[in-house]
């Protein structure tokens, strides 16, 4: 049986790809049943646009706001999305929603909230003229980008951080930035909400979720184990538990039920 959920995905690239992961849409028809859906931890943030009218519930906590900021997420959660739902939104690459807001905010001369700033209730209205799933993706894709080229920087730290914890399981690797061990955990701490380990574990997690879409890989659960930097299979199902709210097996049954 087909899901009722519609969505639609953008992967933004150049400059945007540092500060974006993806731009989405979705909504549930309102003659639809909802539709609960888990989020496994991928350490980024984000911020939705509550088109619909109608409360979201993740983790059973209600949201009715009409903008509203996620922050970094460090364990998984089930999102519940009812008849009526339609949000738009983005999601922020690891620690870039942090400064996307520290930025904004400055940049605006004044105290305001990310979700009351005037960028983004301007988006806020233009959004809810109508436009279709492309049009929303459009219009956040343009706004965004004439937004960060003038908050981007080459030599931002915790960019550079991420980008190589995320090539390799080697912690060690932070040796190379002109930083501290104090100065790379405390901006770390500020940006992500979470040590540059803990930030490992996460990817490591959802890298191995990603590797269990591809079929042939569900037999080789040991193996994924290695290849991915856990000590063995044991290590790497209670990472998985922990963090994703799943193990790699149960996560195999669930795909080959849908």
């Amino acid at each position: 049986m087909s899901s009722p959920l519609l969505f639609d995905i953008y992967f933004p690239q150049g400059l945007l790809s540092l500060w974006l992961q993806a731009i989405w849409s979705a909504q549930v028809p309102i003659d639809k049943q909802g539709v609960t859906r888990r989020l496994v931890a991928d350490a980024g943030s984000g911020i939705l646009f509550n088109l619909g009218g109608v409360p979201v519930k993740i983790d059973q906590q209600a949201l009715q706001d009409q903008v509203m900021f996620q922050a970094t997420n460090q364990h998984a959660h089930l999102i519940h999305l009812p008849s009526g739902t339609d949000l738009v939104g983005v999601r922020f690459q690891p620690g870039m929603g942090r400064l996307f807001q520290t930025k904004l905010v400055k940049q605006q001369g004044t105290t305001d909230s990310l979700e009351a700033s005037e960028f983004i209730q301007s988006l806020l209205m233009q959004l809810k003229e109508g436009l279709s799933f492309q049009e929303r993706i459009d219009l956040l894709n343009k706004a965004f980008y004439q937004r960060v080229v003038s908050m981007t920087d080459d030599h931002d730290p915790v960019l550079k951080a991420v980008d190589l914890l995320q090539q390799s399981s080697r912690v060690d690797l932070l040796d190379m930035l002109p930083l501290s061990q104090r100065q790379i955990e405390r901006q770390f701490q500020c940006r992500l909400g979470m040590s540059p380990k803990y930030f490992q574990r996460l990817r490591r997690v959802r890298a191995v979720l990603l590797a269990l879409k591809n079929v042939e890989n569900h037999r080789k659960l040991a193996e994924l184990a290695i290849e991915f930097g856990f000590s063995d299979q044991a290590h790497m199902t209670r990472e998985c538990q922990l963090i994703a709210g799943v193990t790699p097996k149960h996560y195999i049954h669930r795909k080959q039920l849908t």
